[in-house]
């Protein structure tokens, strides 16, 4: 099945996630949010503790489906007697219904301001290592 990939989830949060502790996973870094821009209600997506240069075939994780999407930007402002600094952040909060374990299969697309494809399988337990 071709899935959209995040990565550099902790594994603490996909075993949250796994066991339905935690629904809402919201993405900050810049390569996720671009590929969570591109999610939408229905899509399955992976997600992997493998950083985005480690992502590689056989690269395992979890394959969840969004049910939920809300896009946020955040602005945040600091000054002194001299200037004043604004900086600005995108947030996307994705709620997610776990539904099995995957492996990577083939990397169809990849990139730091790109959407991250891949190709996944469905493991089997006796296939997880």
């Amino acid at each position: 099945m071709r899935c959209l990939v995040f990565t550099g989830i902790s594994r603490a949060i996909i075993d949250d996630i796994l066991r339905r502790m935690v629904r809402t996973l919201e993405l900050r870094s810049a390569h996720n949010v671009a590929t969570a821009m591109k999610a939408e209600v229905g899509n399955c997506v992976f997600l992997t503790p493998a950083k985005l240069h480690d992502l590689e075939r056989g690269v395992a994780g979890l394959v969840a489906e969004v049910v939920g999407k809300e896009v946020m930007s955040h602005s945040m402002f600091m000054a002194t007697e001299r200037y004043i600094d604004e900086s600005e952040m995108t947030v996307v909060r994705l709620r997610l219904n776990p539904k099995c374990l995957g492996r990577v299969l083939n990397l169809l697309n990849t990139g730091i301001l790109d959407s991250t494809e891949a190709e996944i399988i469905e493991m089997s337990y006796y296939d997880a290592k």
